[in-house]
């Protein structure tokens, strides 16, 4: 019989699941953690205890949040919500705003994922965010001039590097929301100067997710 070498102990957790690799509103997110039910950390992740939902911050990567929710008990029974941030690909996309994600596409190493290249995802009803593309790579240094034109041509809006592995684990569509920090370009990266906006749109992005967890 096949030895199981990771089969750890299962955490109960509310229905809802909102994942976000990084809170970019240090101050916001310090004030949300003194309005939960209770907090406690996994493989040095902050997770948020609420009535009908759980937040999870603070991973980095595919490998990382996987490996976290294979802690959850019946974790793919769950809604899943990720808010993270993304590079634009997109020329009409040269400042931080909010993405809903429409599809999303691997890249490389990630083909190796599923059969499929390419999944639509939940949209959230909201005339706040635009509609998007987005293809997940798993290392930046795989952003290469001709990776970018590439991606490019084929129509993606932007690129990230949790949604596609996450989105194959799950085995079903969740919601996903990316706000802009950056524009790729065959010539380079152009960060976006506007920390402000960036943190602003994260937190109306969080509080949308909130909002529809709790309908």
């Amino acid at each position: 019989m096949e030895r199981l070498l990771f089969n750890p102990d299962k955490i109960g957790l509310p229905p809802h699941l909102v994942l976000i690799p990084q809170f970019w509103d240090t101050d916001y997110f310090s004030q949300l953690k003194k309005k939960t039910a209770g907090t406690f950390k996994l493989l040095n992740s902050d997770v948020l205890l609420f009535d009908n939902y759980t937040v999870i911050v603070g991973f980095l990567g595919y490998p990382n949040i996987l490996t976290i929710l294979e802690f959850i008990e019946r974790v793919k029974e769950k809604e899943v919500y990720f808010l993270g941030t993304a590079g634009s690909l997109n020329e009409e996309i040269n400042k931080p705003i909010p993405l809903n994600v429409e599809t999303i596409h691997s890249s490389a190493i990630l083909d190796y994922f599923s059969p499929g290249k390419s999944f639509p995802l939940k949209l959230f009803a909201s005339d706040h965010l635009r509609k998007a593309k987005g293809v997940t790579v798993d290392i930046i240094q795989r952003e290469t001039s001709s990776w970018l034109k590439k991606q490019v041509q084929q129509g993606m809006d932007f690129v990230e590097m949790e949604i596609f592995p996450l989105r194959v684990y799950l085995g079903k569509p969740l919601h996903a929301i990316v706000v802009t920090t950056d524009i790729l370009r065959e010539t380079g990266v152009e960060v976006f100067r506007d920390k402000k906006r960036v943190k602003e749109e994260f937190v109306k992005s969080y509080e949308l997710i909130v909002k529809k967890v709790s309908q």
